[in-house]
């Protein structure tokens, strides 16, 4: 991908997580207040949150994974001497490459699934649009991961090389 285009990627992850984050804040402070002040709540806001809250959290992960901030164990990489460390990296992000490729699939499956099932969630949208973060976000950090291992790779052969 050229650099412009993943620059472009990167700033609507972000801006998109602003937003999200800032519409859960939002929402959660109205709902506590009208409740608290007014005795009322938004039949919507409590559902439409949990869908922000699934939004945000799997574009978090995308922005971890893309700044290398991810969960992982690190223990073996510490202890490791450097030329095995650079193996340990390229079969740690394959095998996160993998999983998160499984969870594409997987999230399509579900996908497919609600949509036949014609489930509706907030404000009546399909529930399957509503939970198409699943396979889009997966699907990113299988991409990432694989770019990542490539890049561990080709460092793994210009060592041996030289």
């Amino acid at each position: 991908m050229p650099k412009s285009w993943s620059l472009i990627l990167h700033r609507l992850e972000e801006a998109l997580l602003v937003v999200l984050m800032g519409g859960m804040v939002l929402i959660s402070f109205t709902q506590i207040a009208l409740r608290n002040l007014c005795s009322y709540t938004l039949d919507w806001a409590d559902p439409l949150v949990q869908q922000l809250l699934l939004w945000t959290a799997l574009l978090g992960a995308l922005v971890a994974t893309r700044q290398h901030r991810h969960i992982h164990i690190d223990l073996l990489l510490r202890l490791a001497p450097a030329p095995l460390r650079l193996l340990l990296q390229t079969v740690g992000a394959g095998c996160s490459a993998l999983v998160c490729g499984l969870l594409t699939w997987v999230g399509i499956q579900f996908l497919q699934g609600e949509a036949e099932a014609g489930t509706t969630g907030v404000f009546s949208l399909p529930t399957w649009k509503l939970q198409l973060i699943l396979p889009l976000s997966f699907g990113l950090m299988a991409w990432r991961f694989a770019c990542q291992a490539a890049h561990h790779l080709l460092a793994l052969f210009r060592k041996a090389r030289s």
